[in-house]
């Protein structure tokens, strides 16, 4: 997960534990206020019990006396009694009507308070009429009531059961609120310290968390930096308001000898460049720069602080400030001194290669004229020696003897040869000249002629031909190698029992191979060197007749098509000569490109 994600997260989880700490903490003390409100209404209704049941207790006492003070008064006859009845009656009716107002919200008790009242009312009277009889009377009297008496009191001991039933219920769920208003304040309280932990875990964590990342951050600046200082190219940041520059590598620094003091804020682009590349890249490339932001591959010359100069390779781009006010360019250098010294050198020697290869070219055309010239200057010749040497053969036959004749026939063998190096001489002078003109040809089909054209003249000899993939090649010149190689083969096998010359091929990703296999006598590997030099022979004129130019001319044809020839043999146990031409053809060398474009 990507840094920025996973602290995002982080804060966001944060942010939630804490909102659902503060939400708790609110709700602990919205349900503590609520709580505490109704522990006060209960508190108010316990009051209201216990008042209740002060007053029922106070109004039965006011009524017993009250009638003791009236049954005082019937046997004593004494007014204080009296007065103290009538007092009595007041503050028992004040305590009856408490009594009313407080069960007000009760039926039941106001139902019984009512009945009760009754009797008591019925008893006051009785009271009254008793004190209203003479002593003797009233003596008489003065046990009456009795059984109302006992009513009253019951009346008021049903209310006081009621009242302290209904007290005892109030006090239980009184209780039972501030049991659970305890148990959630404490329980939400630890659970709210518990989330403000948890939250203080995760703020810590993400303290934590943002002085590693600031840490890292740092390393990576400092990382930056140091990349920026040490980098292998120079780099400087120009304020183009001011054209002040703002900001230098230690590498570009290193390069032109100055101190940062010393650049930094003084100089200008232009300041650090040699004074033909000041000229031109104020007249020319920082009119383009300003309009375009960006100049790319320009090479300038730099100014080193002791006068010095290197050439650098020059890349620029300009972007806004942050704040957008401002223009900052960016420009990269690369000194590129050594490989302006490399292109000149390289530019020197490909001049030195252009002279050798148009004097190589003046040399193969000198050579190509010389050869013709030599060929037709010697055939002229040859042709007249063989033509006298047939004269004399023919017409001076009665007058030479068999001697003669057989001398005639050496000079005739002798200027064939010669026709024949001749020949050989020319092939070898024109397989290196002339335009290399390419097509793709059937090989089988090529192959195929050659080995007609040698099984006529050599009918003892079996080829084998393996199928054969056609090269882009010139094919005048692969008939000459096929032509070498297979009459080699024929030559070199013709004095086995047996001969016998095989044709092979194999592809590869780059080239196609092919071989000439014979069993014939075969040559010693350790002179192998010589198989390929002109006029170079491993066997004598008189075994095996021959110019030795033809494996030359091989060599030199095959390598012109940017190819390899090569052999493998033993003595007397035949050879293998083999030749390699490139799949995608012939890349012709600067020469080679030289001479075409002259032909044309």
């Amino acid at each position: 997960m990507p840094i920025t994600r996973q602290s995002g997260l982080a804060r966001a989880s944060t942010g939630i534990f804490f909102l659902l700490a503060l939400l708790l903490s609110v709700g602990v003390a919205a349900f503590s206020y609520h709580s505490v409100r109704d522990f006060e209404r209960r508190a108010v209704w316990l009051q209201h019990s216990y008042t209740v049941l002060n007053k029922l207790e106070e109004a039965n006492s006011t009524v017993r006396d009250a009638v003791s003070t009236s049954r005082g008064y019937a046997l004593s006859g004494q007014q204080e009694y009296r007065s103290n009845f009538e007092a009595g009656v007041r503050h028992l009716n004040a305590l009856l009507q408490d009594l009313r107002r407080l069960l007000s919200d009760n039926p039941q008790q106001a139902e019984l308070l009512g009945q009760t009242e009754d009797l008591v009312m019925q008893r006051l009277t009785m009271s009254r009429q008793l004190m209203e009889l003479t002593p003797e009377e009233g003596r008489a009297r003065v046990l009456e009531g009795r059984e109302l008496g006992e009513r009253i009191r019951a009346g008021f001991e049903q209310m006081k059961g009621n009242e302290n039933a209904l007290l005892a219920t109030r006090s239980h769920d009184t209780a039972v609120s501030a049991n659970l208003t305890i148990f959630m304040v404490i329980s939400g309280s630890l659970l709210s310290i518990a989330l403000l932990l948890l939250v203080y875990r995760k703020l810590r964590k993400e303290m934590t968390r943002r002085v590693e990342a600031q840490q890292r951050a740092q390393a990576y600046s400092d990382e930056i930096e140091d990349l920026y200082n040490n980098a292998p190219c120079g780099y400087h940041s120009v304020d183009e308001t001011d054209k002040r520059i703002i900001k230098i590598n230690d590498t570009e620094l290193k390069w032109l000898g100055y101190t940062r003091e010393q650049v930094v804020g003084r100089m200008t682009q232009a300041d650090l460049l040699a004074p033909s590349s000041a000229e031109r890249y104020l007249r020319e490339l920082h009119p383009q720069f300003l309009l375009r932001r960006e100049i790319s591959g320009i090479d300038l010359n730099f100014r080193r602080a002791d006068g010095s100069e290197f050439t650098a390779l020059v890349n620029a781009t300009a972007i806004p400030s942050r704040d957008r006010s401002k223009l900052i360019s960016r420009t990269v250098i690369y000194d590129i001194s050594d490989r302006k010294r490399a292109e000149d050198e390289i530019e020197a020697l490909n001049a030195d290669l252009e002279r050798q290869a148009q004097h190589l070219h003046n040399v193969n055309k000198e050579l190509e004229s010389f050869s013709y010239s030599v060929s037709h200057d010697l055939r002229a010749p040859l042709r007249a020696i063989s033509g006298y040497a047939m004269i004399l053969e023919e017409d001076y036959a009665h007058a030479i003897d068999e001697k003669g004749r057989e001398q005639l026939q050496v000079i005739r063998r002798n200027v064939r040869k010669m026709d024949a190096l001749i020949n050989d001489l020319l092939k070898l002078a024109k397989s290196t000249t002339g335009e290399l003109t390419l097509q793709r040809f059937s090989m089988e089909e090529l192959v195929g002629q050659v080995v007609a054209g040698l099984q006529q003249e050599n009918p003892a000899v079996v080829f084998e031909v393996a199928r054969l993939e056609g090269a882009v090649a010139n094919r005048g010149l692969i008939a000459q190698v096929w032509e070498n190689l297979l009459s080699n083969a024929v030559k070199f096998s013709s004095k086995s029992e047996q001969p016998r010359v095989r044709v092979t091929m194999q592809a590869t990703a780059e080239e196609y191979v092919y071989g000439v296999h014979d069993n014939g006598v075969g040559f010693d590997m350790r002179y192998a060197h010589k198989l390929f030099g002109t006029f170079q022979r491993l066997h004598r004129q008189e075994e095996y007749a021959g110019t030795g130019i033809g494996l030359a001319l091989v060599q030199r044809i095959v390598v012109r098509h940017t190819g390899r020839v090569w052999a493998e043999s033993k003595p007397k146990e035949g050879a293998s000569f083999y030749f390699a031409l490139p799949r995608k053809g012939v890349v012709p060398s600067l020469g080679e490109s030289r001479r075409s474009s002259d032909d044309n």
